[in-house]
């Protein structure tokens, strides 16, 4: 329905389309969808080009902006431009300039042929490849871009490049085999994921030995699903506690006022994790032996932290704990959702900041070193607002976030 029409006028011709399911049985809105997936392709593809420009401008008039890398430069830009982490700018920094080098591969997003995620997979095994065997890998692989998923465009990928430089391939998978790293999600309800990424043999070994053990407590007559033996077991192994629910942790609540007196029922917040039911709470506190947990007393209008028990910690002390708990142990960098690493000085000791709770705030390592490149500047505001200003001349603020994400 949609094929032939120009891309400039997609949008316009979307919105026209009329749609009757009784006579087409919803078709002309499956055509709509896929219209709008090209579009999107082609929207993505421009604004990697323009972060590749953003790029290739301050390379060329690097003294304008005194020093620094620009990449970092262009990716600080990004993150804050988008509302999103340094991390995902980062990333889609590289993409942008992996395309560069990539014509048909690039043409293909900006045609709608391939999705950015297949054009993901297709850029992560060229990082180091020359520019004249970028050029015959993009002409390898460029007749067979139409309709490439993610997964067969990375397999694709994978073995053009080990027949153009399979030494290349070798360091790279090395390199990919040391890049091991263990992370921790969190999500509602006062859930959380442990991701671990390492050699395929040692995780896979691992993963086996877990199922093993559940299917035996299972065949054994254990009434616990799979998953929740494999979950408790890994738990009670890495901490070595008899019972993953003896595990040593501390765990902070957000709670208001009148929820903390007993005369409302309003959302408890598990910092790190979102917020949950008071019931669930009061069984997180209920269950764990050795769990420790302070109460963060929130204003009732402002959603603020006015007050934090001083019972036992494992973590933090004094002004670095209020600072992250203040800030919603989340980096204070407009659109960073990333944990906070560093308790920085908005205005900097060295320039007589003073070191108080209204003159830190909590930041993860990039953008504490966003912050520190010539051409920003970051201050603050009586009310806590924090203003990031980035050497384009745009300004972004970052407001104390309210711990009770419903207080007006």
């Amino acid at each position: 329905m949609f094929e032939n029409v120009p891309m400039e006028d997609l949008p316009a011709a979307i919105a026209a389309a009329e749609h009757d399911f009784e006579d087409d049985r919803g078709a002309s809105r499956v055509d709509a969808i896929r219209a709008c997936d090209r579009l999107i392709r082609h929207v993505q593809a421009i604004q990697l080009e323009q972060i590749n420009g953003l790029y290739e401008d301050r390379m060329r008039v690097m003294g304008a902006f005194r020093a620094g890398d620009p990449a970092l430069q262009v990716i600080g830009e990004v993150s804050l431009a988008r509302n999103i982490s340094p991390g995902a700018a980062g990333t889609q920094f590289g993409l942008a300039l992996q395309l560069s080098g990539l014509p048909q591969v690039a043409a293909a997003l900006r045609d709608g042929l391939i999705s950015e995620p297949t054009a993901r997979a297709i850029c992560r095994p060229v990082v180091g490849l020359g520019a004249d065997d970028e050029l015959v890998f993009d002409a390898e692989i460029g007749p067979h871009l139409a309709g490439l998923t993610p997964r067969r465009a990375a397999a694709l990928a994978e073995r053009i490049l080990i027949s153009l430089d399979a030494e290349l391939a070798a360091e790279r998978a090395k390199r990919r085999r040391e890049d091991v790293r263990v992370s921790l999600t969190p999500h509602p309800d006062g859930i959380a994921s442990l991701l671990v990424q390492g050699p395929a043999e040692q995780v896979t070994a691992a993963h086996r030995a877990l199922e093993s053990w559940a299917l035996g407590l299972r065949s054994a007559g254990d009434e616990r699903t799979l998953d929740q033996i494999m979950c408790s077991t890994l738990v009670e192994r890495v901490t070595g506690a008899a019972h993953a629910s003896d595990t040593t942790v501390e765990v902070g609540i957000v709670i208001d006022l009148p929820t903390l007196l007993g005369t409302a029922d309003n959302p408890v917040e598990l910092v790190g994790h979102g917020p949950i039911a008071p019931a669930v709470a009061d069984e997180i506190i209920g269950n764990a032996h050795r769990t420790f947990y302070r109460r963060l007393i929130t204003d009732p209008i402002t959603g603020t932290l006015i007050a934090r028990d001083e019972r036992r910690r494992l973590f933090n002390r004094g002004q670095a704990g209020y600072i992250r708990a203040r800030d919603g142990h989340r980096c204070r960098q407009p659109g960073c959702d990333c944990r906070i690493r560093d308790i920085d000085h908005i205005t900097a000791h060295s320039e007589g900041g003073p070191t108080r709770e209204n003159n830190g705030q909590g930041l993860c390592r990039r953008s504490h070193i966003f912050k520190h490149l010539p051409g920003w500047k970051v201050t603050t505001r009586p009310d806590g607002t924090i203003t990031w200003r980035t050497p384009s001349g745009h300004t972004y603020r970052s407001k104390t976030p309210s711990l009770d994400p419903l207080a007006a």
